[in-house]
C-alpha cells in the first residue's frame, strides 16, 4: 500500500506466482495502452482498417507469451481475449484489428504487435457458441431493420445475429401495389407486378414501419400510417401530389408472407386458423436460421432483413388464387408470417420490360454488390434466385429478395430413403454451372446485358474473390466445427444443412469460389447426365407428346448446366466507393479488351 513505485511493486510481484505475474503484467500493458488513447482504442499507425489492402495482420499482444504459457496456464489467453474485446467495442463505428502496413513497420512486431488472424478468428468462434445478442429487438410484429442492418455493419467480429423474439399483433394487410417503376425510367413507366408462382400469400403490412427510418422522415408512426393509407411508396410520387400529399414522404412498410391463409386456397392449399402447417413450420425455422447466417457472416446487407411473428387482421379481396382467378371476399388472418424489410426499385424481370433503358441500369449495378450476391447465393445453397428475386433500385443497386427456401429446404428430402443425395442445388443468375446463370447467358431480354450480372464479368474471368476477414471467420467456424454444433448454434431445420455447409465453407477457404461452385455442382451433374440422354431436342414445348415432356422435365430438374464463359459485352466494373473489393486479381479492369467479338469474357 505504501510501496506505489517501481520498486514497490517488483517487491509485491515478486510474491505472486509466474503464471500470475505474466497474466498480470500483460494485464497492465492492455490497460496503459489503452488510457493512452480517448476512444478506449490504441490508434496509431499499426491500427488500421482490416481491409485496407496496404495492410497485412500481425501477432499481437500476448501473442509470444500466450505460446509460452499454453502449457502451464491460462492467464496469457485471458489478457489476449480482454484485448480483443477492448479492441472492438461496440462504441467504435468501424471494428478495429490489430496490423500493420505490409510494406513498412510490419517487423518487430511480434511482442507488442497486433493480434494473429488466426487468433482473432479462434476466439471469435468460440464466441460464437455462446448466446447471440440480438441485432434489434421485436415490438409486437415490429422490427428496426434499418437499426438492425446497422448494428450488423458497426458490431465486432464475434456479432449479433437476428432478432429479439415477436409477439401477437393486429396488423392492417393491403394488396400489393399492382403496377411500379423506376425515377430514373420515367413517372410514367409503370410495369405490372407478378404475383409468383408459389402457393404462398404476401401482403403489405401497413403500418408496420422502421422506427430509424420514421425518425429520419421526421414523422410520426401514427402520421405515417395514415399517409400510407392514402397511397404506398417509398418516395412522393404522382398519386400523392393528386391527393395533396406532396410533402409527405412515407417509408415503405415490410412485406409479409403467409405460408396458409385459411380459406383462402392460392394454388389449392387448405389451412386451418391458428394451427400451422409442417410447411409453414419448416419455413418459419429456416428463415430465422438464415437471419442468424448472414448476420454472423457479413453477407446481410445485400439482402432483406428477415423476422417472424402472429399476425391477426384480413386479406383484402382479390387476391390471386392463381394466374387465371381471384378470391372475391375478404378472409380473417390469423396465422404467423414471415416479414420482411421493403426492397428497394423493381424486380429484374420488370427492369427488362424496358428494352431501351434496361441495360443501361444493368451496367450501373456495383461490382461489389454482385460479388456479395453470388457469395451468398453459393454458401447458403440458393436454388431459386432468378430474375423475380433481385430487385434494383434508381441508383442501380440490388436487394435479394425470397430467401426463405435457401439452406437446401427447396430440394431436401426428409422422407427419401436417401435425402443427402440432394441436400443442396444451387441455382443462381450471379453463378455460372447453374440452371438460372445459363438461361441468362442466352436470354434476348435487356439486349442480352442479363448475362453482366455473372460474378466473373466483375472480378476477372478466373473467378476467383478476395473474401472479407468477417466472412472468412464464419467460414472458419463452419469448416472447423461439426454439423451439430453448427445446427444448434444456428437453428438449422437439418443436420444435413450444416454437412453441406460445413463443405462449401472448407472448399471455398481451401480452393477458392471457381473450384467450390465445381465441386458444389457434381450431385446435380449426376442428376442431368441421367436425362441428358433421354432429353427430346429440336421440338417446341407444344410438340411434345407426355412422355417427352416428362423426360424434358427430368433434365430441367437438374441446376447443373455446363460452365461457360461470361457473356460480359465489354461491361466496366464499378467498384468506386465499394466496402470491400472483391477481386483476388485487383488488376482486373474489363472492358472491350477483355471480351471478344461476340461479347464473351476472354479466359
Amino acid at each position: 500500500r505504501g510501496g506505489g513505485g517501481p520498486s514497490g511493486l517488483r517487491v509485491a510481484m515478486a510474491c505472486v506466482p509466474r503464471r500470475r505475474r505474466v497474466a498480470a503484467a500483460l494485464a497492465l500493458v492492455v490497460a496503459a495502452t489503452c488510457a493512452a488513447s480517448s476512444s478506449g482504442h490504441p490508434l496509431d499507425r499499426f491500427h488500421e482498417l482490416v481491409d485496407d489492402p496496404a495492410t497485412t495482420v500481425v501477432r499481437g499482444p500476448g501473442s509470444v507469451a500466450k505460446q509460452a504459457e499454453a502449457s502451464s496456464g491460462s492467464g496469457a489467453a485471458d489478457a489476449v481475449a480482454a484485448a480483443v474485446d477492448s479492441w472492438h467495442a461496440d462504441t467504435r463505428a468501424t471494428p478495429l484489428a490489430d496490423v500493420a502496413p505490409a510494406r513498412e513497420a510490419s517487423h518487430g512486431r511480434e511482442e507488442d504487435g497486433g493480434n494473429a488472424d488466426d487468433a482473432i478468428e479462434a476466439i471469435v468462434s468460440s464466441k460464437a457458441l455462446g448466446e447471440p445478442k440480438p441485432c434489434a429487438p421485436c415490438d409486437g410484429c415490429s422490427v428496426d431493420w434499418a437499426a438492425a442492418s446497422l448494428a450488423v455493419s458497426r458490431s465486432d467480429l464475434e456479432g449479433c445475429r437476428g432478432h429479439g423474439a415477436c409477439g401477437v399483433c393486429e396488423v392492417d394487410l393491403r394488396r400489393i401495389n399492382g403496377t411500379y417503376g423506376l425515377k430514373r425510367l420515367g413517372d410514367n413507366v409503370k410495369v405490372k407486378r407478378e404475383t409468383g408462382a408459389s402457393a404462398a400469400t404476401v401482403l403489405r403490412a401497413n403500418g408496420v414501419f422502421s422506427a430509424s427510418e420514421l425518425e429520419s422522415a421526421g414523422l410520426s408512426a401514427e402520421r405515417a400510417t395514415a399517409a400510407s393509407a392514402v397511397f404506398e411508396t417509398s418516395a412522393t410520387n404522382a398519386s400523392a401530389r393528386e391527393k395533396g400529399n406532396a410533402s409527405v414522404s412515407v417509408p415503405a412498410s415490410p412485406f409479409v408472407k403467409f405460408v396458409c391463409i385459411p380459406g383462402l386456397p392460392r394454388h389449392g392449399t387448405e389451412c386451418e386458423p391458428g394451427v400451422p402447417t409442417r410447411a409453414e413450420t419448416r419455413l418459419v425455422t429456416n428463415t430465422e436460421s438464415l437471419q442468424r447466417l448472414s448476420d454472423f457472416c457479413g453477407l446481410e446487407s445485400i439482402s432483406t432483413r428477415s423476422w417472424v411473428a402472429r399476425v391477426v387482421g384480413t386479406a383484402p379481396a382479390g387476391l390471386p388464387l392463381d394466374p387465371w382467378s381471384v378470391h372475391p371476399d375478404p378472409v380473417p388472418v390469423n396465422q404467423t408470417g414471415i416479414f420482411s424489410s421493403p426492397a428497394r426499385g423493381i424486380a429484374l424481370s420488370a427492369l427488362c420490360s424496358r428494352p431501351e433503358e434496361g441495360p443501361s441500369v444493368l451496367e450501373s449495378v456495383p461490382s461489389h454488390q454482385v460479388a456479395q450476391a453470388a457469395v451468398f447465393d453459393f454458401l447458403f445453397c440458393a436454388g431459386d434466385r432468378h430474375t423475380q428475386n433481385v430487385y434494383v433500385a434508381d441508383d442501380a443497386s440490388i436487394t435479394l429478395i425470397d430467401n426463405d427456401n435457401l439452406l437446401g429446404e427447396q430440394v431436401y428430402k426428409p422422407e427419401s430413403s436417401a435425402p443427402e443425395s440432394r441436400a443442396c442445388a444451387i441455382s443462381s443468375l450471379f453463378l455460372p454451372g447453374t440452371m438460372e446463370s445459363w438461361r441468362l447467358r442466352r436470354s434476348k431480354y435487356c439486349g442480352n446485358r442479363l448475362g453482366t450480372l455473372d460474378y466473373r464479368c466483375h472480378v476477372g474471368p478466373s473467378g476467383e474473390v478476395a473474401l472479407p476477414l468477417k466472412l472468412r471467420t464464419c467460414l472458419r467456424f463452419f469448416a472447423e466445427n461439426d454439423a451439430e454444433t453448427t445446427a444448434n448454434a444456428f437453428g438449422l431445420l437439418e443436420r444435413v444443412y450444416a454437412e453441406t455447409l460445413k463443405r462449401r465453407a472448407s472448399d471455398l477457404l481451401q480452393d477458392g469460389l471457381a473450384e467450390a461452385l465445381r465441386r458444389a455442382g457434381l450431385a446435380e451433374k449426376k442428376i442431368s447426365d441421367a436425362a441428358a440422354g433421354e432429353r427430346p431436342v429440336g421440338k417446341l414445348w407444344e410438340e411434345l407428346d407426355e412422355d417427352g415432356k416428362a423426360k424434358m422435365m427430368a433434365w430441367r430438374d437438374s441446376m447443373w448446366r455446363p460452365t461457360e464463359p461470361a457473356v460480359c459485352h465489354g461491361l466496366v466494373p464499378d467498384w468506386s466507393d465499394a466496402p470491400h473489393d472483391w477481386r483476388r486479381d485487383k488488376t482486373f479492369e474489363g472492358g472491350e479488351g477483355s471480351c471478344d467479338d461476340t461479347g464473351a469474357q476472354i479466359t
